[in-house]
């Protein structure tokens, strides 16, 4: 069957499935036997003259990224004098044609797009020929556990890296909220669930995921007392908890004390779960007994057990000395944490000691001292305070890896050095570079 030129409408259900069509190619009527689906029952259109099939333009799925499509024009016909145009049902993206590919940018990540095909003849009626549902590539955010303690959370977002532009990121535990992906959080009572959320934005739609997270059991096991001179004790315990908890400490109490006296209690210090207190001046003619414990930021207090104490058994203790690996840079600034507690000998001076790394060839080891740093003879020494000590390095080498120790000296004059840690400065953005006439 041929079929004039100048047919703007009609349906497929006009002909029988066996029906073979014959259209000029540059025609009103191929657009419209195109546009009403005649291709679909089973019907195919060809050209008069040459006798080929004219297939419908067609709209293909070339790339999905999570902000971006690209689509082809298969069978365009260029040669026949139609012309074609592209549009959205949703109006959502920018849309560019260049030759037979359709760039649509800033869209939405996981979102479905439909997209259509018209085509006309020199300007005239528009006839919707094609349509394609496209979908962006998922940016699927999450959440993965960096560490877990008995008190403490250390959890990071992620999602898909693609060419959507995140923003407004943050990840929360109820009201503690973080601006970024990370989160770390401590004050956590042991074996319990924490719903962690992250979420963040594309274009202004927000993008959210949460995952529920446990606290270890606690374990708090306490150790044997160091006595370091009569009614002086150093008192320890070994915990699964985080570094960063403030509300640690012990009990103590006489062993004779019925439950009307109320415990002694202190504070004490954390190193990779190692808990150290120090009681001063217990009554030698009395036996007394002491316990650690750990209060969460809600008010929960759990306890170790009570192991008993003799304020006369002394015996000599080295001093206890550790380099937190915590640090934090800044350009050419860094600050560094360290731990020190006193033992049989007084601490006359305590502090850290850095270098630059090129300066290993120089170091010696220190003598006398099983598993000591070597340090530099010329290392820079900044002092500090306290049980736990943090010092500020300042006027460093920019991009420079420096190698430090915490340290303390002793009534006796001996040093003795935590572990050796490391960090790197940061990149110079403040120079200019001179601009030179010519």
């Amino acid at each position: 069957m041929s079929l004039p030129d100048n047919i703007v409408s009609i349906g497929w259900i006009a002909f029988p499935n066996s029906t073979k069509i014959y259209v000029n190619r540059g025609s009103n009527t191929l657009l419209s036997l195109w546009a009403f689906n005649y291709r679909y029952n089973n019907g195919s259109v060809f050209d008069i003259s040459s006798g080929k099939e004219l297939v419908c333009p067609s709209l293909a799925l070339v790339e999905a990224t999570q902000a971006t499509l690209t689509l082809q024009i298969n069978n365009k016909y260029d040669e026949y004098g139609y012309s074609y145009g592209q549009s959205s049902y949703s109006n959502t993206g920018n849309l560019k044609v260049s030759g037979d590919r359709i760039n649509i940018t800033d869209l939405y990540p996981e979102s479905d797009n439909t997209y259509y095909l018209y085509a006309s003849i020199n300007g005239g009626s528009e006839y919707r020929i094609s349509d394609i549902v496209a979908k962006t590539a998922n940016i699927t955010p999450s959440i993965n556990e960096q560490m877990i303690t008995a008190s403490s959370i250390t959890a990071k977002g992620t999602y898909i890296e693609g060419d959507a532009i995140v923003s407004d990121e943050q990840i929360s535990v109820g009201t503690e909220i973080a601006n970024g992906n990370m989160l770390n959080i401590n004050g956590l009572d042991p074996k319990y669930g924490y719903t962690v959320e992250y979420k963040f934005k594309v274009n202004g739609r927000e993008y959210k995921s949460s995952r529920t997270f446990a606290t270890q059991a606690l374990t708090l096991t306490t150790q044997q007392p160091k006595v370091i001179s009569p009614g002086n004790v150093i008192v320890a315990a070994q915990s699964n908890l985080d570094d960063e908890e403030t509300n640690v400490g012990f009990e103590w109490r006489r062993t004779d004390w019925t439950d009307d006296f109320t415990s002694n209690s202190g504070t004490a210090y954390l190193y990779e779960g190692q808990m150290e207190g120090y009681i001063r001046n217990l009554n030698t003619e009395k036996l007394w007994k002491f316990r650690p414990y750990y209060e969460s930021a809600a008010g929960n207090r759990y306890y170790g057990e009570w192991v008993g104490l003799d304020p006369t058994n002394t015996s000599y203790f080295e001093p206890t000395v550790h380099t937190y690996a915590w640090y934090n840079v800044q350009g050419n600034e860094a600050e560094v944490k360290g731990y020190a507690m006193r033992g049989s000998d007084n601490i006359t001076e305590q502090g850290f000691m850095y270098w630059a790394q090129g300066a290993a060839s120089r170091r010696q080891a220190v003598t006398g001292k099983m598993n000591a740093p070597a340090v530099p003879t010329d290392a820079t020494t900044v002092k500090g305070t306290g049980n736990v000590m943090q010092a500020k390095l300042k006027g460093l080498s920019f991009e420079t890896t420096y190698c430090y120790v915490a340290y303390v000296k002793t009534s006796e004059g001996e040093t003795f050095y935590g572990d050796e840690r490391q960090f790197t400065t940061g990149v110079d953005t403040s120079g200019i570079d001179d601009v030179v006439a010519v």
